[in-house]
């Protein structure tokens, strides 16, 4: 997987430390949610189509058994494949709905981890039907559980799979209006290469 990522501006967060990106068309400013907090964000999201799917596959089961659907019911309880294509239906339903909420207004664990969802080209968020679509493609991609752990791991936490995403920190300095700051390690880089004396009067790192 290629990172469109930009390169660090050689800024960080005022508040956390955390480098300053730009997005690539804008130019605008922004900061990455760090590892974890998106891991926990994605697990609650994750939780909620999990708790909203079983309860709705709960009752359908329910109205089945007590055939409170009329002929369906007797369908149903006779066909393994009509009664679980239903429950292939809710699932999904569940998984896209949700996506859509995703994005369009951001989800509970977007919520719970103050960050959100945007393209690395322009800070906009998918929208409803992209964010519905995204939600189905993550159901089908167990990878996704890995990289979002390495991801994690490294302090890196890329939105998905998908590189054209990320999730920007809402909790930030600058998403609070505080403006970046050099980075203390650029700075001493810099600093250490302009005190290395010249060689045969050209810089250090000149070519014969």
């Amino acid at each position: 997987m290629r990172s469109k990522h930009t390169q660090s501006t050689g800024l960080v967060d005022a508040a956390n430390g955390l480098p300053v990106r730009r997005h690539t068309e804008t130019g605008s400013y922004y900061v990455r949610k760090a590892g974890w907090p998106h891991f926990w964000g994605r697990v609650l999201d994750a939780l909620v189509v999990v708790a909203v799917a079983g309860l709705l596959i709960v009752v359908f089961n329910s109205l089945v058994r007590n055939y409170s659907l009329g002929s369906l019911s007797y369908t149903f309880a006779s066909s393994t494949g009509a009664f679980y294509g239903v429950v292939a239906a809710i699932w999904f339903l569940v998984l896209f709905g949700y996506g859509m909420i995703c994005g369009a207004f951001g989800g509970l664990g977007d919520a719970a981890s103050g960050m959100r969802g945007v393209r690395i080209t322009d800070g906009t968020t998918s929208g409803a039907w992209l964010g519905g679509w995204r939600a189905v493609c993550w159901s089908f991609a167990p990878l996704y559980v890995v990289l979002t752990i390495s991801a994690a791991l490294s302090g890196s936490g890329g939105d998905s799979f998908e590189a054209k995403f990320t999730p920007i920190d809402l909790r930030s300095g600058l998403a609070r209006g505080q403006q970046p700051v050099p980075d203390p390690k650029t700075a001493a880089e810099q600093t250490d290469d302009q005190g290395l004396p010249k060689l045969y009067g050209r810089q250090p790192d000149a070519r014969p």
